[in-house]
């Protein structure tokens, strides 16, 4: 059986309390949904002394002004993939939330958890008898990196679901920390290090995303590969955002999760835009990807395989956002 560790948990109702309590404790977390946290608590990937309950603060909304959607940090991934009279510009958005594991965690879940969801890697994300069995890893414990076969470098891959999305629609987020409140656009806050992959100063809190509006012509989607697709974690996320002028395209974003601690922009899509996404568009497009993907061997399934279904899902989302 798999215990909990002791810990001390604070349950602050605002912000700026939760940023206090985790300076003041001797090494704290958030916790918000726990679905991801508490499982990684169990398996002693984390063992802070004190857990900063989100769950007293505001009740979380999602408000629209007149440049962006605000979406709090504690809206559950139900909620935005269930959220009535959804825009188009949140469409994308609210297809990604609701293919995050199962409906329990979902409704559990948030979107603030999801951002900042923890790398995940096959020789990590396992319990401390089996870490140790294998000597532990360079993430945790250890000084080698089993997927790469060295001591300097951690590949273990970002999975969220809803970050290819984001990024594609160039998202930002606001943080709170003891210096006050801050933007943060999302393009800037992951890195590619699987033992470091956010840009944020310790102890800061996540409290809303910005989605701006989009123009007229505006089509997305997310596509995802897993093993069951009642439950798993992404092997492959595919981000697909496009504006149409008529049948020309006059803007066209592609985004590739799961593949390395950091979400993939794919570049080179300019080329494409002032002309119609016609077959010949698709499979040149679709190659591109296939060309700039280059997964790692840290979460499940073939290497060579999820590389060539990113073209085939990068075909499937560009024949459903046509006009």
């Amino acid at each position: 059986m798999l215990r909990m560790p002791e810990f001390k948990y604070h349950h602050p109702v605002t912000a700026e309390d939760a940023v206090a309590a985790w300076h003041d404790a001797e090494s704290a977390m958030y916790i918000a949904g726990g679905t991801d946290l508490l499982p990684n608590l169990k398996h002693r990937l984390f063992e802070p002394t004190d857990l900063v309950g989100l769950s007293g603060l505001p009740k979380p909304q999602i408000q629209e002004s007149d440049e962006a959607y605000l979406v709090d940090g504690g809206v559950t991934l139900h909620a935005l993939a269930s959220h009535q009279g959804i825009q188009r510009e949140l469409f994308p958005v609210a297809q990604a939330a609701g293919l995050v594991a199962g409906p329990q965690i979902r409704r559990m879940g948030t979107i603030g958890g999801n951002i900042l969801l923890d790398t995940r890697c096959l020789f990590y994300n396992q319990t401390e008898f089996w870490r140790d069995a294998l000597g532990y890893c360079l993430k945790k414990e250890g000084t080698w990196c089993h997927v790469v076969g060295g001591p300097k470098t951690c590949v273990a891959a970002q999975s969220s679901d809803t970050v290819p999305v984001l990024l594609a629609l160039d998202a930002s987020i606001e943080l709170v920390g003891p210096a006050g409140t801050r933007e943060l656009a999302l393009r800037d806050l992951y890195q590619f290090n699987g033992m470091d992959h956010l840009a944020i100063q310790p102890g800061e809190l996540l409290t809303r995303v910005r989605i701006p509006k989009q123009p007229e012509g505006f089509s997305g989607t997310y596509l995802k590969l897993r093993t069951r697709d009642s439950i798993d974690f992404p092997q492959l996320g595919l981000a697909v955002t496009a504006t149409f002028s008529g049948k020309d395209l006059s803007s066209l974003e592609i985004v590739v999760g799961a593949v390395n601690p950091r979400p993939k922009g794919v570049r080179g899509l300019d080329a494409y835009l002032g002309r119609p996404l016609d077959a010949e568009s698709i499979e040149s497009i679709s190659a591109a990807v296939v060309k700039q993907t280059r997964p790692s061997e840290a979460i499940q399934g073939d290497v060579q395989w999820r590389r060539a279904m990113a073209g085939i899902y990068t075909t499937r989302a560009l024949k459903n956002i046509l006009p």
